[in-house]
């Protein structure tokens, strides 16, 4: 990956911080329906790339819980899985020239379709 600094992703609270290894090439601003509604920008690491941190003396809430076991760190092919880590906890100046990728196609195919929205969706459409 392209040589630039790392960057930090803080929860609102500061008792997570997120390290990542550099600045995402892209950044997905997902259209789903609770995604829109969180506001949420994901760019996407290799699971092994990223580095956690916990205060010392804080609780996780379910919210903010994502087990990381053994059995998350691949997929079914051998290779190291992904995820998403939302931009929007990041100091925007960070992330502030990184493209922003908008798939405007799925914009409205909740309100099209209601059974594409989010599970956790509770809007009606």
């Amino acid at each position: 990956m392209s040589a630039t600094p790392p960057l930090k992703s803080t929860c609102h609270c500061g008792a997570i911080t997120l390290t990542l290894p550099y600045t995402p090439k892209i950044i997905n601003e997902c259209q789903c329906t609770i995604c829109r509604r969180y506001a949420a920008a994901w760019a996407y690491y290799k699971v092994d790339e990223v580095t956690f941190s916990l205060v010392d003396g804080a609780k996780l809430s379910q919210c903010y819980h994502w087990p990381i076991e053994e059995k998350n760190l691949k997929n079914p092919d051998g290779t190291t899985a992904e995820f998403g880590v939302n931009t929007r906890n990041m100091d925007p100046m960070d992330v502030l020239n990184v493209d922003r990728k908008i798939d405007k196609a799925w914009l409205f195919q909740p309100i099209e379709n209601k059974e594409r929205a989010h599970e956790q969706d509770r809007a009606r459409y």
